[in-house]
């Protein structure tokens, strides 16, 4: 006689986030990749977060964008994905979305440190996203 063989179809430990609104209309994130993220200082790095490619150390690797990395040429651009928490002198593998439709005011642009300036910088990101095929689409609740 053999053992019968189950399979755990469903798991009901995981927890399932909130919407928080980052991706929008029904096309959603159409291309989403694991990613190496580095930092320069010690920290948590939210989801929604716009990085820019950079080189560090002979490695491609993604850091938190900034508005003349903007203007860079070669530059590829992603939306991370999830939280992720990592110290200055370490990398962290996680998820990032490299095309998709996403909230404007979702998504986290590092160098702005004043939030009345968001919707100006959104602006000025908008074009060059645009061309990674990120679009930033101005949402109504």
């Amino acid at each position: 006689m053999s053992n019968t063989v189950t399979m755990d179809l469903v798991k009901t430990e995981a927890v399932i986030p909130a919407p928080d609104m980052l991706i929008v209309s029904p096309k959603g994130s159409v291309h989403a990749d694991v990613i190496r993220v580095r930092t320069d200082q010690d920290g948590t790095l939210a989801r929604g977060t716009l990085l820019m490619s950079a080189e560090k150390e002979g490695a491609k690797v993604f850091v938190p964008c900034t508005s003349a990395g903007l203007s860079e040429a070669g530059a590829s651009f992603a939306v991370l994905a999830d939280n992720v928490t990592l110290k200055a002198t370490e990398h962290a593998d996680t998820a990032a979305y490299f095309e998709g439709d996403f909230n404007d005011a979702a998504v986290i642009l590092p160098w702005v440190t004043d939030v009345s300036q968001h919707a100006a910088q959104v602006e000025l990101a908008r074009e060059p996203l645009r061309r990674n095929k990120i679009f930033l689409r101005n949402t109504h609740e």
